[in-house]
């Protein structure tokens, strides 16, 4: 939500003028109060930023190259919806496990459960199945 006002006030004494922003010079009355017809124009805009972060970690032993385990936690927009939603996830290579929930943060509703074996989970992010690999059959 971003909001803006425009406050005039006479730029010699600084008392307030009840006149238009946008009033032209010649067409300005003098102050009440010192008879200036110089204005000063405050103008004061609200803007409202959220801020989105999410915090991942990867264990990798000397000499391999994936990680045995990896996770990531935080906000992530949900792409059917276009919201922020908050995400978990465990990826556990060493003990076959794999685990994500995604839920909704103004109502608390899970939009998403997975846990299951590693080696079952097929058919999401980058266990899908490439297009371009059907092709080259």
């Amino acid at each position: 939500m971003n909001e803006s006002t425009t406050q005039v006030q006479c730029g010699f004494c600084g008392n307030p003028i009840n006149e238009a922003p946008d009033a032209k010079a010649e067409e300005r009355n003098p102050c009440p109060k010192c008879g200036s017809t110089l204005r000063r124009f405050n103008v004061s805009i609200t803007e409202q930023l959220t801020f989105h972060a999410s915090l991942g970690f990867k264990a990798k032993r000397q000499g391999e190259r994936k990680p045995h385990v990896e996770g990531k936690s935080g906000d992530d927009l949900h792409r059917e919806t276009g919201r922020w939603m908050k995400k978990d996830r465990l990826i556990d290579r060493e003990n076959d496990h794999y685990k994500e929930v995604v839920t909704d943060p103004e109502s608390g509703n899970v939009i998403r459960y997975c846990e299951e074996p590693l080696s079952e989970h097929r058919g999401h992010g980058s266990a899908k199945k490439n297009p371009h690999d059907e092709t080259k059959k």
